[in-house]
């Protein structure tokens, strides 16, 4: 093994740290609240990248608040979560926008630093243990992506204390760090974690105002196919209003859309119930057409 392997860093797990008489105490981590199971039909939702400045951990940060916060709803239970916030037959009724607005990594907190010995003297290494308050803050808008009118904004913050504890080796030749812990892990993580479990309440809060709407994929003498299916809780039996989309009004200075007419036409009962889809019956008006927009009654 060449100097060079010696000399580059590694940061070692809870379980290495044992070994050298620093145990890494496990850290507890924010969770959602317990929910009863929710039964009513699921809106779809997308999650857009979180934007970081570098001074509030730029893509690191970014990445990891974005994960969080896809998890989160997921689990949550109330949404189908998509990927992409328009396009395709699966398309967000709304889609969460974020930024980190306040980062603080080391809000508070001590530490012991341990150097020489056996890691030191022979590697240039060290250990060390440290007591960390961080505090993260975060800035949400909800989008209707039909109209792209903000919905609702709130903004959350979080904290977390962790007591972490890290051994390496230090890169001699330039100085720099291999691996890391997870972001999740980290004490602005477990923070980005209780701020992300204050958000998803206040999201919940906005999708109200958030039509539940589904689509028609198409339309046999067989039935009427819609792009919604037990993923969203859909129930045989289940009436739905047909709107045929119109003309799509947009604002002529800034090419917003500002409305989209939507005629209806009829209505459709859902007979038979399948993971991704279901297939409807026309009880009322003329038959569906492959794009055509379904509204619950």
């Amino acid at each position: 093994m060449t100097d060079l392997t010696l000399n580059r860093r590694l940061v070692l797990s809870g379980a290495s740290l044992a070994a050298v008489g620093l145990a890494a105490p496990a850290t507890a981590r924010p969770r959602l609240q317990d929910r009863p199971r929710y039964d009513g039909l699921k809106k779809t939702i997308a999650v857009d990248t979180f934007r970081a400045t570098e001074a509030v951990g730029g893509s690191v940060t970014a990445d990891g608040m974005t994960a969080m916060l896809t998890q989160a709803l997921v689990e949550d239970g109330r949404f189908l979560v998509v990927e992409g916030g328009d396009g395709g037959p699966m398309a967000a009724s709304a889609i969460v926008r974020g930024a980190v607005t306040k980062y603080e990594a080391a809000a508070g907190g001590s530490g012991l630093n341990i150097s020489g010995g056996p890691l030191g003297g022979l590697l240039g290494g060290r250990a060390s243990t440290r007591s960390q308050t961080a505090v993260i803050e975060i800035a949400l808008r909800l989008i209707d992506v039909s109209t792209g009118q903000v919905i609702s904004t709130s903004s959350a913050e979080g904290r977390a204390s962790a007591r972490t504890s890290e051994a390496g080796l230090v890169e001699n030749y330039g100085g720099g760090r291999l691996g890391g812990e997870i972001f999740r892990t980290t004490p602005i993580g477990q923070a980005g974690q209780d701020a992300i479990v204050r958000a998803v309440d206040q999201i919940a809060s906005g999708m109200r105002r958030v039509a539940w709407s589904a689509m028609v994929v198409d339309a046999a003498q067989n039935g009427v196919y819609l792009n919604a299916g037990a993923d969203r809780n859909v129930q045989p039996g289940l009436t739905l209003s047909v709107w045929r989309p119109g003309r799509t009004l947009t604002d002529p200075g800034t090419g917003e859309v500002l409305d989209v007419e939507m005629s209806r036409i009829g209505r459709v009962r859902v007979e038979t119930v399948r993971d991704r889809l279901s297939i409807a019956s026309v009880i009322e008006g003329e038959p569906p057409m492959r794009g055509d927009v379904l509204k619950a009654d």
